[in-house]
């Protein structure tokens, strides 16, 4: 080859090798074996950080959580709409001492909760590989967290006291309630389920609205709503947005930090 063309072929060869295909960097944490950073193609999606990761048999899928940063600030206005709401709750304890208490508990526990980016998905490496809809594309920055399973429910809301409990398999979420008082500003009518996927479901509890049986997974949140009464005309959305918060939270993973 004549040393023009074989400085032009190598120049070519040089310039190709150079250009990497573009890709994403996405944090995986938890109970994996190839935790921290995984650099995957820019047209990875869900599957592929799953199995990348490979979690570990000490993972518990169901509560496995894919945190977006661009989901960051939706987030964050709920959460602050949450503790105005909660807010104006408390100015009114001249006419309604027992909803102002409970609002400034309630408050106190959604003010140290992070904003996640949490969305809801389906994270179980080989489940969400088979399921082509569930298996969505990933983004630059996006964290997975695969926490260990826990053996505990959690009740909180106008509660005396937040409590976790042990989990009983197939025990009404209703039950969960007699270990936990409820306040005086506390439904007697409904409460929320918080399922450890992010599932969010409103179950009636009086003789009159009483829903189906539902069981609850471990790492689930029972939330104890406000009253009617107490939310009146100032924030009669309060407890669907309150549950709707806690459905971005994450278990807690050792080592990890939200």
């Amino acid at each position: 080859m004549k040393p023009r063309l074989f400085a032009l072929a190598l120049g070519l060869a040089t310039c190709g090798a150079s250009i990497a295909a573009p890709t994403i960097n996405v944090d995986v944490l938890g109970q994996v074996r190839n935790p921290g950073a995984q650099a995957l193609p820019a047209n990875a999606r869900l599957s592929d950080a799953a199995l990348a990761a490979q979690p570990l048999p000490s993972a518990y899928p169901l509560a496995a959580a894919w945190l977006r940063q661009a989901d960051q600030l939706a987030q964050t206005r709920l959460k602050a709409g949450v503790l105005f709401d909660l807010g104006q709750i408390e100015e009114r304890a001249d006419r309604d001492p027992d909803g102002a208490q409970a609002a400034t508990a309630l408050a106190r526990e959604i003010d140290s909760m992070p904003v996640t980016g949490r969305v809801p998905a389906l994270l179980a490496a080989r489940n969400v590989e088979a399921a082509l809809s569930q298996n969505r594309p990933l983004a630059d920055g996006d964290r997975l967290v695969y926490p260990p399973r826990p053996a505990t429910v959690t009740v909180m809301g106008a509660v005396a006291q937040q409590c976790m409990l042990d989990h009983v398999p197939d025990q009404a979420p209703s039950a969960y309630l007699s270990q936990c008082p409820a306040l005086a500003a506390a439904s007697r009518d409904d409460l929320y389920v918080i399922q450890p996927d992010g599932h969010v479901e409103k179950l009636g509890i009086a003789l009159w609205n009483r829903s189906p049986a539902s069981t609850l997974a471990p790492g689930a949140i029972v939330y104890v709503p406000l009253q009617a009464s107490t939310l009146g005309q100032t924030a009669p959305d309060l407890n669907e947005e309150v549950a709707r918060f806690l459905a971005t939270q994450v278990l807690d993973a050792p080592g990890v930090s939200l």
